[in-house]
């Protein structure tokens, strides 16, 4: 990627040291969220763009907003198609995470999507990804990090081969979307699910290159993971923080 004192390769340095990196999902196009959450100590802020109503002049006003804090910007795009990963990229987003990946084929396509060539098919055009970092656009050329979620049965049983991808940085499991394709939607606690979770942790951990990622459900939920081996941890979203801190200072209030 960078040299280690480039501010590009602090995510990749964090996890290839196997420290536990923290983040926060935000579905908000909102600068001013970015602004506060970047404060708050996390690693980095993933911007939603498959579930959120945030479009691409909203991600590139999100991502410069984390100029001058410690987080690095990624996105989550709905697919992994050139004209979706190109323009978050060349905004200066440092990450991409693909949702719904089931095969080695839509593995390697991330990678595809996020590289340049040789290694992929990006396009080059990185001009304000190179002034969001302060560095010739050369320097810039191969710092994006790649984040592939499993959200499936089909997506557990085909680890194996996901996982000899080259160019995957972080591998995530998402319990909920895996809930509901197993049929126990937010059943959390169930048997079944707990297994099959336990199933992909361990391969994944296997494989020692690539970090495993996922989503906590509350800080005692996040440190159990993270003794498990978790380095890449979703603390929840913005709008989650906001509508739980304002729902518990009204019931407060109301409480006799």
């Amino acid at each position: 990627m960078s040299a280690p004192s480039s501010p590009l390769g602090a995510l990749r340095r964090r996890l290839a040291e196997g420290r536990a990196t923290l983040g926060y999902l935000v579905t908000t196009p909102s600068v001013q969220i970015v602004q506060a959450l970047a404060r708050t100590g996390v690693d980095w802020l993933m911007i939603d763009m498959e579930h959120a109503p945030i479009g691409i002049e909203s991600v590139a006003a999100m991502v410069a907003a984390t100029g001058g804090t410690p987080v690095t910007p990624i996105v989550r795009v709905p697919a992994a198609r050139a004209e979706l990963v190109k323009p978050v990229l060349d905004c200066g987003a440092l990450g991409v995470v693909f949702p719904q990946t089931a095969t080695r084929q839509e593995a390697e396509a991330t990678v595809q999507a996020v590289r340049y060539a040789p290694e992929g098919r990006r396009g080059y055009g990185p001009t304000y990804a190179a002034l969001r970092w302060g560095l010739p656009n050369l320097d810039y050329l191969k710092a994006a990090n790649t984040v592939v979620l499993i959200e499936s049965q089909a997506g557990v049983d085909a680890l194996d081969d996901i996982l000899t991808v080259g160019g995957l940085d972080v591998v995530a499991i998402a319990r909920g979307d895996l809930s509901q394709n197993l049929g126990v939607a937010g059943q959390f606690e169930h048997p079944h699910l707990r297994e099959i979770v336990a199933k992909a942790e361990a391969k994944i951990r296997a494989h020692g290159e690539v970090a495993l990622g996922g989503i906590a459900f509350s800080a005692d939920d996040a440190r159990a993971m993270i003794a498990r081996g978790y380095r890449f941890v979703v603390l929840g979203s913005d709008a989650g923080l906001i509508a739980g801190a304002a729902q518990r200072m009204v019931q407060a209030i109301k409480e006799p």
